[in-house]
């Protein structure tokens, strides 16, 4: 009789690890969306005409090829103005979200303009989230295409 009771604890002690890993880990539903909405600030804040890049987007100590990046853009918005081009502004689309703690994620991101003619030219951008306080912020942002394959 008394080893069923301990075969009943026995079968009950690997969940206590998995319900003390989802106690520990943040509101991963949250923090998507709060990180989703500061990707999609980086281009759509640097679209409106005279727009400045926010100091709340980045950390203090900000790791960011973020002029490389609007330099690439301003190139491929050049080629969108040509005469029968269809294609849009720029779009950050995330790919791929990964928490590597709960308060550093990456994001894998691609910086898109679509078109009739191109369908979707993707520039890969690389974000490295930190959280401090209760927002989260970029710590590093890198590109990833070299600016000799684009056209």
């Amino acid at each position: 009789m008394q080893s069923k009771g301990i075969l009943l604890y026995m079968k009950a002690l690997p969940c206590i690890p998995l319900l003390v890993a989802t106690f520990a880990w943040a509101d991963t539903t949250a923090d998507r969306a709060a990180i989703e909405r500061i990707v999609g600030a980086v281009i759509a804040d640097q679209t409106r005409p005279g727009a400045k890049l926010s100091s709340t987007l980045f950390t203090a100590d900000a790791d960011s090829e973020f002029d490389r990046l609007l330099d690439l853009d301003r190139r491929l918005l050049e080629l969108s103005k040509e005469p029968w081009s269809e294609v849009t502004g720029p779009r950050m689309v995330i790919q791929s979200i990964r928490f590597v703690t709960p308060e550093v994620a990456l994001v894998n991101a691609a910086n898109t303009h679509y078109g009739s003619m191109i369908l979707a030219r993707r520039i890969p951008v690389l974000f490295v989230m930190k959280k401090e306080g209760t927002g989260w912020r970029i710590a590093s942002l890198r590109v990833l295409v070299d600016v000799l394959s684009l056209p």
